[in-house]
């Protein structure tokens, strides 16, 4: 179980210094990497659950819809495999099809929504509270999805190292295994970051378009750069021993 241990804590340690090269600031991985070797799981998981409750009041002073994000607790669940992105859909009414691959066949109609072509009242407020209550849940479920593909990520190479005959699970190999899919945890982040950015600028648009508060947008970027430094200090925790 510790050759386990060990080899996810590489496979996270390689996540978070590789990711340099898709985040805005490098300071966040060494940051994430120091918090992750010296924080509890527990008091990173209570931290990203303060963080979000924080948000979820944030988002409330611009939304009347209730929007509920995964907890650290069900998220470590997804990345174990315990539970599927299908339970997470259904449990916290996020949707499904944003946490598919095939969701960035969905994006290409976000740009343009149904009703661009609509001139708005001076503040329709239902169109605005519906809005930002759909972009927050896809920017949610785009978490969901990526989570769940670093974890089936982590159960692959866990599988691979196992089934390597005894006299070659080596610490070489451990590295080689990691190594051989760096340019795809890389891809990953790059590719969420990618979708999260594509979400909030067509929210951005329609807030403008609805004459809304495009305050918010700042918000939720800021949110979600300190969701992933978080996220990775917590996922390096949980297998640092």
């Amino acid at each position: 179980m510790k050759k386990i241990s060990k080899v996810l804590l590489i496979i996270l340690t390689v996540i978070v210094l590789a990711a340099g090269v898709v985040l805005y600031v490098q300071y966040d991985n060494i940051s994430a990497l120091i918090n992750g070797m010296n924080t509890s799981s527990e008091d990173l998981a209570s931290q990203m659950n303060n963080n979000r409750e924080k948000l979820k009041e944030e988002v409330e002073k611009y939304t009347s819809n209730p929007i509920n994000d995964i907890s650290a607790e069900d998220e470590k669940k997804l990345l174990n495999g315990e539970i599927s992105i299908e339970d997470v859909a259904e449990k916290y009414h996020l949707p499904l099809d944003y946490m598919k691959d095939s969701s960035e066949d969905t994006y290409s109609s976000d740009a343009t929504p149904e009703s661009a072509n609509t001139v708005p009242e001076i503040s329709d407020e239902k169109a605005i509270d519906a809005a930002i209550s759909d972009g927050v849940s896809k920017m949610y479920a785009l978490k969901t999805k990526y989570v769940n593909k670093l974890g089936e990520l982590e159960r692959e190479v866990i599988k691979e190292y196992s089934n390597l005959p005894k006299e070659k699970q080596t610490e070489e190999n451990k590295y080689s295994l990691v190594i051989n899919n760096i340019v795809y945890i890389a891809g990953l982040e790059k590719k969420c970051d990618n979708e999260v950015a594509k979400v909030l600028s067509t929210l951005e648009s329609e807030l403008i378009r609805l004459n809304g508060d495009t305050e918010i947008i700042q918000i939720l970027k800021d949110a979600y750069q300190q969701e992933k430094e978080v996220k990775k200090a917590y996922y390096l925790s949980l297998y640092k021993k």
